[in-house]
């Protein structure tokens, strides 16, 4: 491609005044290093801003092997119709050198073809038509080409309309997979216009109809009478097993407090030194917490399961299971419920 530009703008240069020879030369290098630039961001993944070096090395130096990179180059980010237009451009200029890359243009152009969208802006024969302009995405649209459904990128399109003495409207269009084509109607300038898409996709299923779709109340709810009086007596159940937790624990604190006064602060008599008299008082009262602690464990337990099994209830296979388990300190129990 280089050697290619390199002979076109030297074929130009012998033609052309010094000082545009020099002006053309300085474009095919600017050109060249963005066409470099672009093709470097290619390779990384960089998609959108290789194309973006691609479009201004074309424009600095138009030529077959950068609008066929460029077409790609859109294609790859979805902007399918520039793809489309770039690559029926390079087979045309391919057409013109008798390249034999004007066949690979066209197969892709014809592949992309039947995946363009396209909008249509109609302007109704009442509308003057005197100093009217129609601007697409900031392009002028050419009269010839109202009317006509135009290839354009999948997203949204913005219409401004302007006419002498008169504010400029502005409409907007979508287009994309779920509408491949739409149409901006101006039938007046002094009324509101909108985009009316052309073929909307059918929707498989609307909150409105009532023949196929099953209201929420359509099938009862089953009913359990007694989940809440269960779900309390599991509550103090669980409340009942830390009271036996709590329980144990002090009653082992109790024990290993007593033993610590028995190995030699109080002797065989229960005659106490200060220190064992201390520990003995300390082991006495957590004893006492302990057996309250397990009191009441016991009974949130016992008042846990019959709530429990006693609470009315639809048919399940639920169930709970208490059970004796040995425990530092002391006895406890486990508690186990299936719904």
């Amino acid at each position: 491609m280089r050697r290619g530009l390199a002979a076109t703008w030297m074929a130009v240069a012998l033609s052309c005044p010094a000082v545009v020879y020099g002006q053309r030369n300085d474009d095919v290098a600017r050109a060249d290093a963005l066409f470099n630039a672009a093709k470097a961001l290619l390779d990384g993944g960089q998609y959108v801003d290789a194309c973006t070096k691609f479009a201004e090395s074309k424009r600095l130096a138009p030529g077959l092997g950068v609008t066929l990179y460029l077409a790609d180059c859109y294609e790859r980010i979805g902007r399918t119709a520039s793809s489309w237009a770039e690559f029926r451009s390079a087979e045309g200029l391919a057409r013109e050198r008798n390249d034999k890359r004007a066949d690979v243009a066209r197969g892709r152009a014809q592949a992309l073809e039947a995946t363009l969208d396209r909008l249509t802006i109609a302007v109704a024969a009442t509308v003057s038509q005197a100093g009217l302009q129609v601007l697409r995405d900031g392009m002028p649209v050419p009269q010839e080409q109202w009317g006509v459904a135009v290839p354009v990128d999948p997203g949204d399109h913005v219409v401004v309309v302007t006419s002498p003495g008169r504010p400029p409207r502005t409409l907007t269009a979508h287009v994309g997979p779920d509408n491949r084509t739409a149409t901006i109607r101006i039938d007046s300038l002094d009324e509101s216009t909108t985009a009316t898409p052309t073929s909307v996709p059918t929707p498989t299923s609307t909150s409105t109809s009532t023949s196929t779709s099953i209201p929420w109340t359509s099938e009862p709810v089953a009913s359990d009478p007694g989940a809440t009086r269960r779900w309390v007596g599991l509550g103090a159940m669980g409340v009942g097993v830390v009271g036996l937790g709590v329980g144990s624990a002090f009653g082992l604190t109790a024990m290993s407090k007593l033993n610590q006064s028995n190995s030699g602060p109080c002797n065989a008599q229960d005659h106490c030194n200060g220190e064992g008299l201390s520990l003995r008082q300390s082991a006495s009262s957590e004893a006492t917490v302990s057996t309250v602690a397990f009191i009441a464990g016991g009974v949130a337990v016992a008042a846990g399961i019959v709530l429990y099994v006693t609470a009315p209830r639809a048919p399940t296979s639920a169930g709970v299971v208490v059970a004796p388990a040995p425990m530092a300190g002391g006895g406890g129990a486990l508690l186990r419920a299936t719904f």
